[in-house]
C-alpha cells in the first residue's frame, strides 16, 4: 500500500498501540514509519544530481569501421542507489559487439539496457564496442533512468532526452573495382579544358624521367641525391569534378530497391574520394529531401581538407525519399554550374529525358559522365560517355568485399 492511505493506517495502528499499551506493536509500527518514510525519501531523491552521458571513440566511422561508446554514469550526491536500470535506445542498423540488446518490435529501435549499483559520489563508465555495418545517420538515446527505495516499493523515471549522432559513411571501393578505368584522367572524361603545369605553382621533386623539360631540372637535388631530379608543378587549372545522384530506383517515387540505391551511393563516395585523392575540386547534387525538407542535398565544389568528410556525410544521411526528378533538379542547376565542370550523372533509371538534358549540359561546356545500375545495359545514346555498374548480384560481392 502507498501513499496517503498507508499512512493513515500505520497512525491508526500506532494510536492503537498507545491506547492498548501494547510495546511491542508500537515497536513494530514506529519500525514500519522509519522505514516507510525512508522509502518515501530514498524514491523522491534517487535521481537526484544522477548523470548518464555517451562518448564515442569517433563520431564518424566508414563502412566496416569500429569504434568504442564509453557509458559514464554519476551519482553526485550523499545518497546511495541500490539499483539503477538504464534503458538506451540504440540504432538497430548499429552492431553492438560487446553486450546485449534487447531488440522489441522491427519498426522501433532496440534498447541497451544496463543495470547498476552506486555508492554515494560514485562514477561508473562501461565501455562497448559497435560497428558501423550500414550507410546512415543514427541517433543513440534518448535513455531512461529509473531507480527507487531499496525495498523495490516506490520508483521513479527520469529521461535523458539529449542524443548522440554516429554517422557511418557509404563503403568506399576503389574505382577500378567498380569497373572504371584508372589509366585515364578524370579529365578526359570530357571536360573542354585543358589541365597544363604551372612553373610557377612548384610542388615538390621526384627523379628525371626522358621526356622531362630539361629547363625543369632542379639542381640542388640532384648534387645532393646524385641522380637527375625534376620540379613537379601544380596544375594551372585543376578539373573540377559535380557527382549528381539520382535516389529514385523504380517508376514511382515511394517505391525502391535498396540494394540499387546503396550502390548509387556507394559509387559516388568512391568517385568522390578518388578525385579528392587526385587534387580535383568536386562537389555534389542529390535529389533526396534534406534534412530540412529542401527538394535536394548539395554540397558545394571543393577540394579542401574537410571536403572529403562534407561528401561522405552527405552521402550517409541521403534516404530513398525524392524531393524533385532527377532532370529538374539539374535543370535548375544548370545556370550555377562552374563552367566547364563535369557532371557525373550516377542513376538505375536512365531514359531520353536524361539523355537530352546530358547533352544540353554538354552544349553549354560541361563535359558529361553516365554511370548506370541495373541488370542490364540501357541503351545509351552513342554521344554520351557511359559505364554500366551492374546490378544486384555485382553489388553483393562489393559489399562482402573486404578492403584492406
Amino acid at each position: 500500500m502507498k501513499g496517503s492511505l498507508w499512512w493513515v493506517l500505520l497512525g491508526s495502528l500506532l494510536c492503537a498501540g498507545l491506547v492498548t499499551h501494547r510495546g511491542l506493536l508500537v515497536i513494530f509500527i514506529l519500525i514500519l514509519i522509519l522505514a516507510s518514510g525512508a522509502s518515501a525519501l530514498w524514491a523522491k531523491y534517487c535521481l537526484s544530481n544522477v548523470t548518464y552521458r555517451r562518448r564515442l571513440g569517433n563520431s564518424h566511422l566508414s563502412f566496416g569501421e569500429e569504434t568504442t561508446l564509453e557509458l559514464e554514469i554519476v551519482n553526485a550526491k550523499p545518497l546511495p542507489l541500490a539499483w539503477l536500470l538504464v534503458r538506451d535506445h540504440f540504432p538497430r542498423q548499429i552492431t553492438l559487439l560487446t553486450g546485449r540488446l534487447r531488440k522489441g518490435f522491427s519498426h522501433k529501435p532496440a534498447q541497451l539496457v544496463m543495470l547498476f549499483s552506486l555508492r554515494w559520489y560514485e562514477r561508473v563508465i562501461r565501455i562497448h564496442r559497435i560497428r558501423g555495418d550500414e550507410r546512415g545517420v543514427f541517433q543513440i538515446g534518448p535513455a531512461e533512468l529509473i531507480s527507487g527505495d531499496m525495498f523495490g516499493a516506490r520508483r521513479r523515471k527520469k529521461m535523458v532526452k539529449k542524443t548522440t549522432t554516429l554517422v557511418v559513411y557509404p563503403k568506399v571501393v576503389p574505382i577500378h573495382i567498380l569497373g572504371l578505368p584508372t589509366n585515364r584522367p578524370l579529365g578526359e572524361w570530357g571536360a573542354p579544358r585543358q589541365i597544363i603545369e604551372d612553373p610557377l605553382r612548384f610542388a615538390a621533386v621526384r627523379e628525371y624521367v626522358p621526356g622531362d623539360n630539361p629547363r625543369y631540372i632542379h639542381w640542388k637535388a640532384t648534387a645532393r641525391t646524385g641522380k637527375l631530379q625534376s620540379k613537379v608543378f601544380e596544375p594551372s587549372t585543376k578539373l573540377t569534378l559535380l557527382i549528381a545522384v539520382d535516389v529514385q530506383t523504380r517508376p514511382k517515387a515511394y517505391e525502391t530497391i535498396p540494394e540499387y540505391l546503396e550502390f548509387i551511393i556507394s559509387t559516388a563516395a568512391s568517385l568522390a574520394t578518388y578525385a579528392l585523392e587526385q587534387r580535383h575540386s568536386v562537389g555534389l547534387y542529390a535529389n533526396s529531401l534534406g534534412l530540412q525538407g529542401e527538394h535536394w542535398v548539395q554540397v558545394p565544389p571543393s577540394r579542401h581538407p574537410q571536403q572529403a568528410m562534407e561528401l561522405l556525410t552527405a552521402l550517409a544521411s541521403l534516404t530513398s525519399f525524392r524531393g524533385i526528378p532527377f532532370t529538374d533538379m539539374l535543370h535548375q542547376q544548370m545556370p550555377v554550374l562552374p563552367f566547364g565542370a563535369t557532371i557525373a550523372a550516377i542513376t538505375a533509371r536512365p531514359n531520353s529525358s536524361l539523355y537530352e538534358t546530358l547533352d544540353e549540359l554538354r552544349s553549354r561546356g560541361h563535359g558529361i559522365l553516365l554511370l548506370t545500375v541495373g541488370e542490364s545495359p540501357p541503351q545509351v545514346p552513342f554521344a554520351i560517355p557511359t559505364y554500366h555498374l551492374g546490378g544486384l548480384d555485382v553489388w553483393q560481392r562489393l559489399e562482402a568485399l573486404e578492403l584492406a
